[in-house]
């Protein structure tokens, strides 16, 4: 079984997680932060998790919409943890600096769509726009 710290992409990952040349590496990048962000969404993660990883923006679109799961829920504890299912990664490199992906991550009792852009910038691959729905 995977720990949660094994899910966010290291530094090293990131520098070579997106080469062109090894798909099956930014399909595993792709798998962990799609998993991630669904369960900041949740509730269940803090958005810190992938601050690494993702642009500014991201990050507090994140934290926007887990204040809103939570304030839906009318609690201020944690959401319980439920096991998530990541199908269908897809990757497409745009250009050297930028790759696309989507992906669907399936929880018990519904499906999210994610699509996410990474772009090669001087600190390493980041996600600079991230959608779920």
């Amino acid at each position: 079984m995977t720990t949660a710290n094994n899910l966010v992409p290291t530094d090293q990952q990131l520098a070579a997680g997106l080469d062109p040349r090894d798909p099956e590496a930014g399909l595993r990048l792709v798998e962990g932060v799609a998993r991630c962000a669904v369960e900041i969404v949740r509730d269940s993660r803090p958005v810190s998790t992938l601050s690494r990883v993702v642009a500014p923006e991201v990050s507090a679109y994140l934290a926007r919409r887990a204040a809103l799961t939570r304030r839906i829920r009318g609690l201020t504890g944690r959401a319980p943890k439920v096991r998530l299912a990541i199908a269908g990664v897809r990757t497409c490199v745009v250009t050297e600096k930028v790759v696309e992906a989507s992906a669907v991550v399936r929880e018990p009792d519904r499906a999210r769509f994610l699509a996410m852009r990474w772009e090669l910038r001087h600190t390493g691959w980041r996600v600079t726009v991230l959608e779920i729905g």
